[in-house]
């Protein structure tokens, strides 16, 4: 049994008969094409690109004391990786829904179970976030309103930053409140200690001063009034000594409490520089119209003509072998 065959001239020939069908098929899909491009819905991409800074130049070591290690300014891949663990996150997720206001669009109830894993879904379908091959990161968000794609991208920008910077911030204000309460801590015993020398001070009429702390050991005698003239100068000795160790590491907590309260305000250090900031988009997401034309046109021809080929060429093959 023989096999029918194509070849270049029976090929053009069967295409030049059916061009009747392939002028209609292609006009059909150039329509239908059309049509897909004014009912589609229209997709904005809002694009926002930053910098992650290093978030050890913030650290009171480095602010002011100076550090011997080269730092770069910018974070490395790890302060990237945990930029992009905190964008997924469900914490920055309700910071962004609520500062742009997706609920109030979609009127969805974050405190709802349902509406609130539709709210999830919907944001995590929409949002990019990544790193490029130069370190630089790109958040994107898509939306049918373009206005509304670039506010929620700076939106997430601002509270991605705000919660990456938190995480240093908890640190270093749990620091900062240890340092405060063992500050108050020591004003009492200062209090406590100021009292017992004035009472001793003045029941002695001792007035000298009689610290060792202070190198001024008194070499003279030491005036003063009623009994026990010997055990009040020991006193006051030792509770001046002791009073002055505590002021003194009073005086230094009192510094590290400065430090450690320095850039903690929102505003003063940011962790991300932003090289471009979201503007609403002028054209949107996908080919455009001139594009989905062309496509379709090119993919009506060429259909039909693999379809008219089969067509002809199992034809041939049934006559064949009957």
């Amino acid at each position: 049994m023989s096999t029918p065959r194509f070849d270049l001239v029976d090929i053009t020939q069967t295409l030049r008969k059916r061009r009747r069908f392939i002028l209609i098929a292609t006009v059909i899909a150039l329509v239908l094409g059309g049509i897909f491009g004014l009912i589609r819905k229209k997709k904005f991409v809002g694009k926002t690109e930053f910098l992650v800074s290093n978030p050890l130049y913030s650290d009171r070591v480095n602010m002011f004391g100076a550090s011997t290690n080269k730092m770069d300014y910018f974070g490395d891949e790890d302060d990237i990786d945990k930029v992009l663990a905190l964008g997924e996150s469900d914490t920055v997720m309700l910071q962004v829904i609520k500062g742009a206001g997706i609920d109030q669009w979609y009127k969805l109830d974050v405190n709802d179970r349902k509406q609130y894993n539709k709210l999830r879904e919907m944001y995590h379908k929409q949002m990019d976030l990544k790193r490029t091959e130069t370190r630089m990161m790109e958040l994107t968000y898509t939306d049918e309103d373009p206005e509304r794609a670039a506010l929620v991208a700076n939106e997430a920008e601002k509270d991605l930053e705000h919660a990456y910077r938190g995480i240093y911030n908890t640190m270093r204000a749990n620091v900062h409140n240890s340092l405060k309460a063992k500050m108050t801590e020591q004003d009492s015993i200062i209090n406590a200690l100021t009292d017992t020398l004035a009472r001793l001070r003045e029941e002695s009429g001792i007035y000298d001063v009689i610290s060792p702390n202070r190198d001024n050991i008194m070499m003279g005698a030491v005036r003063g009034n009623g009994k026990n003239l010997g055990r009040n100068i020991e006193l006051i000795q030792n509770f001046e000594s002791l009073k002055d160790m505590t002021v003194s590491d009073r005086a230094k907590i009192s510094s590290l409490l400065q430090q450690y309260s320095t850039g903690v305000d929102s505003g003063q250090i940011s962790f991300f520089q932003v090289t471009s900031r979201a503007q609403p988009p002028v054209e949107p997401k996908g080919p455009g119209m001139l594009i989905i034309l062309a496509t379709s046109l090119f993919l009506g021809f060429f259909f039909s003509c693999v379809y008219i080929l089969l067509v002809t060429y199992y034809r041939e093959l049934i006559a064949v072998e009957r």
